[in-house]
């Protein structure tokens, strides 16, 4: 294993991409960096983390080198974004507590596959949308293009992961194929549209950021490699934030 891919593999597996792309649709968000915006890195890294490997350690050996370094920036992580948190509006940390909240019963949605994306897309909306911008006159129609796009971006991971997911969890590639999939993809980039049109609100960036959606549902199989989802799909919303600094 080369050197370089090594430490992608590092960089996805320990969370950090996920981290990111979350920081970014924070960005997305906001005009300018503020302190919820890492909140929200550090708490996704630990979040996801914890969904992922939480068994994971038990069957390990917990001395071994790659189990010792995601566990250290777990616990990095989890001590920055404590002294943040405390650090945030009491109204954000008690929302910030629901979400917590949520992420914790992911397990249990997760079970019932075809709700599973858009829980997913509805937590991250939570995070990214509702939380600082609920005292925004729009938010709510803000939250709906958010909730519409990321339920869009789910499809590729729901087809990748349709060929290890049990057949009992019916999730949408499994009640309805994979090309039927699609084009219900393709239906939530559409109505991300209509909303966005409704709105006025930022057009381009919009049309850009539905286009690379569809784009990542066409190309999306069952046979791609892990990478497509974990890495190139989870970098639209770094590339939607880049998307959004070059149209202000």
């Amino acid at each position: 294993m080369s050197k370089t891919k090594k430490y992608l593999d590092f960089y996805i597996k320990s969370s950090l991409h996920v981290g990111l792309a979350v920081f970014s649709l924070v960005q997305l968000s906001f005009t300018q960096l503020n302190s919820y915006a890492f909140v929200v890195f550090f708490g996704t890294i630990v979040g996801y983390n914890f969904l992922k490997y939480s068994k994971w350690f038990e069957f390990k050996n917990v001395f071994d080198k790659k189990v010792k370094a995601i566990l250290s920036v777990s616990l990095v992580a989890s001590i920055v974004c404590v002294f943040l948190f405390y650090k945030q509006e009491y109204y954000i940390q008690i929302h910030l507590f629901i979400a917590l909240l949520l992420v914790v019963l992911y397990p249990s949605f997760r079970k019932i596959g075809w709700i599973k994306p858009f829980f997913v897309a509805f937590v991250v909306t939570f995070i990214t949308v509702y939380i600082p911008l609920m005292n925004h006159e729009e938010v709510i129609v803000i939250s709906l293009q958010r909730f519409l796009l990321l339920s869009s971006v789910m499809i590729p991971f729901e087809i990748l992961d349709s060929t290890t997911d049990s057949v009992a969890l019916k999730t949408l590639p499994h009640w309805f194929g994979i090309q039927r999939t699609k084009q219900m993809g393709y239906v939530l980039v559409v109505l991300f549209c209509v909303v966005s049109f409704h709105a006025l609100d930022c057009l381009y960036p919009c049309f850009i950021y539905a286009l690379s959606s569809v784009v990542a549902i066409y190309f999306s199989s069952e046979k791609r490699s892990w990478y497509y989802t974990s890495f190139w799909v989870e970098s639209l919303p770094i590339a939607w934030w880049f998307i959004l600094i070059l149209f202000q």
